[in-house]
């Protein structure tokens, strides 16, 4: 069936952001004694929301973050972002190809999610229509925001497709009984398929399977 809507993911997705947000948790990492990679901390975080990110500093350090720590996290992130961020490669070539409406669908924080798409030049393909985990209360790998971004849209999930690159988004995806297509990017193809994702190499493929009857 072809789809009616497309939901994407942000970071990885959408926008290369998740080597650069790594790198600089990893590095802010070591504040806290543990000594981490950049993609050491994108295979650890990849998919996460800043929630999780900092229980899992603490899990990982056996103490209490210091205070500060985060919003240092945040801001230096933010100035890294501003120097470096791009988008996905075929990114803004597919969103102009795309005759159907598409969403985002994040587990990011709101303000960052519309800065980063503001930075690539993306934003204006979507402007009202980015929807996060803080709408729904509960982060993917939970359905929740993948079902209220369906019906924010006004299609049935199985009339949308999804758009992802962590196993956590398709899970998240699964659970939703929305179709999902997975970028080869944080996990390998058979690790994709295996958490229920059609694997795709790129965005440029995209545009001729989702033509692809069912």
């Amino acid at each position: 069936m072809i789809p009616k809507c497309v939901i994407f993911d942000c970071d990885g997705t959408l926008v290369e952001s998740e080597h650069v947000t790594n790198r600089i948790i990893a590095d802010m990492a070591g504040e806290l004694g543990i000594k981490m990679s950049g993609a050491e901390a994108t295979a650890i975080f990849g998919g996460k929301t800043i929630d999780e990110v900092l229980y899992q500093m603490k899990e990982l350090s056996g103490k209490e973050v210091p205070d500060g720590w985060l919003e240092r996290l945040i801001k230096n992130v933010s100035l890294a972002w501003k120097k470096e961020l791009v988008p996905v490669e075929g990114a803004q070539d597919l969103l102009e190809s795309l005759s159907i409406p598409i969403c985002v669908a994040s587990n990011g924080e709101p303000l960052h999610v519309r800065e980063s798409l503001t930075l690539t030049g993306l934003y204006d393909f979507f402007t009202d229509w980015i929807f996060t985990a803080s709408d729904v209360g509960i982060p993917k790998p939970a359905p929740d925001l993948f079902l209220y971004a369906a019906k924010q849209m006004g299609f049935k999930p199985n009339e949308c497709i999804v758009v992802e690159d962590s196993i956590t988004g398709v899970i998240a995806a699964v659970r939703a009984k929305i179709k999902v297509y997975a970028l080869i990017k944080l996990h390998s193809a058979a690790d994709l398929q295996n958490a229920g994702a059609i694997p795709i190499r790129g965005l440029k493929d995209l545009s001729d399977l989702m033509l692809m009857t069912e």
